[in-house]
């Protein structure tokens, strides 16, 4: 099996989504939800290719986030 395998793109411009608690704490966190805008690939120090996505929340902050860390909002 090949060592640097890319997982496919989840999410596509224009999807809602929101931000995932990513430090496994039970404390319940304020969803901020908002459109992606822009997705890019990124290679970490071993090689591998992450997908990340700029996101414009609702708030009309912006940041890049990667994919394991947003979730897609359904039935909107």
């Amino acid at each position: 099996m090949p060592k640097n395998v890319l997982v496919g793109q989840k999410f596509k411009i224009g999807d809602v989504v929101y931000k995932k608690n990513v430090f496994g704490s039970s404390k319940k966190l304020e969803h901020r939800t908002g459109t992606i805008y822009g997705v890019k690939t990124k290679k970490n120090s071993r090689g591998s290719s992450y997908f990340y996505y700029n996101i414009q929340w609702n708030d009309r902050t912006r940041t890049e986030n990667a994919q394991h860390s947003i979730e897609f909002i359904k039935n909107i």
